[in-house]
């Protein structure tokens, strides 16, 4: 079942992200690549989203053209901008941001829990007309994302990528197969199995 966003009559353009993605992308880019690194992202941003990455407050939404072109700065600056490097930044970002309670509570709950509590995240990160929702089906998972207008970016087609493998290698101690079975501007379906 799709989960509703608060505004689901929002016009797409209209997502905005939680500050905490801010707030991690900053201390991974700090601990990977240091102040001289985080700046150079910051100076490739535009000007009218650079106060994002620069000065983030976990509990602020923010446009998500900000994270967005945060994305293509740091594709430049991060990584070699090839998708595999894109997806293991996505990676130690999402190590970065499951804090320690959610890394012991992954580790002794089932990973079908894990999957099916995916809507919720999803629903206390971003506010917008975008919907979520997961079928599970034993070692194997489908992920749904609905009305939202960034999957024409290569980068939040890895970010998918880059956010579910961690966070199910946390809950099943071994790396998943986390597979994009199609997309379109404002859908993408992920398959996933974690045998």
């Amino acid at each position: 079942m799709p989960t509703e966003s608060p505004r689901p009559d929002a016009p797409l353009d209209d997502s905005e992200v939680k500050g905490a993605w801010f707030v991690t992308a900053r201390r991974f880019a700090l601990d990977t690549h240091g102040e001289l690194g985080l700046r150079a992202v910051i100076e490739r941003m535009k000007p009218r989203h650079r106060h994002a990455l620069a000065n983030p407050l976990t509990s602020m939404w923010y446009p998500e053209e900000a994270m967005q072109d945060a994305f293509a700065a740091s594709r430049v600056v991060m990584t070699d901008g090839t998708d595999e490097k894109m997806i293991e930044m996505f990676e130690g970002c999402s190590l970065v941001g499951i804090n320690h309670f959610w890394r012991i509570a992954l580790r002794v709950t089932s990973t079908e829990f894990a999957i099916r509590m995916l809507p919720s995240t999803w629903r206390h990160m971003r506010r917008g007309p975008g919907t979520m929702s997961v079928e599970v089906d034993g070692r194997h998972a489908k992920i749904h994302y609905r009305r939202f207008p960034y999957f024409d970016d290569v980068n939040y087609r890895l970010l998918v990528v880059g956010t579910l493998r961690p966070l199910l290698r946390i809950s099943t101690g071994r790396q998943a197969n986390v597979q994009i079975a199609g997309f379109g501007k404002t859908w993408l379906d992920a398959e996933v199995d974690f045998a």
